[in-house]
């Protein structure tokens, strides 16, 4: 099964409770790689088949898949 990398935003009437969103996205089956408080951002991974169930868990705001950034190298021809 494929595991999808996620940032999860927190909304802002839910701030306070960030560690208690973050153990339901943990039993929602997300495995936490990052909370970051003061932004209300959660990152982690979760399986592809589970990830609608994100965006159910009280005090989610959004939940956006990661998008790897490739750069090509600094002496190639596109920049």
């Amino acid at each position: 099964m494929d595991k999808v990398k996620v940032n999860i935003t927190i909304d802002d009437a839910h701030l306070e409770q960030i560690d208690q969103v973050t153990e339901a996205l943990k039993s929602a089956g997300l495995e936490v790689e990052q909370t970051l408080s003061t932004l209300g951002i959660v990152t982690g991974s979760i399986a592809s088949d589970k990830l609608s169930s994100l965006s159910e868990v009280a005090g989610v705001d959004s939940v956006e898949s990661d998008k790897p950034i490739q750069l090509s190298p600094p002496d190639s021809d596109v920049q």
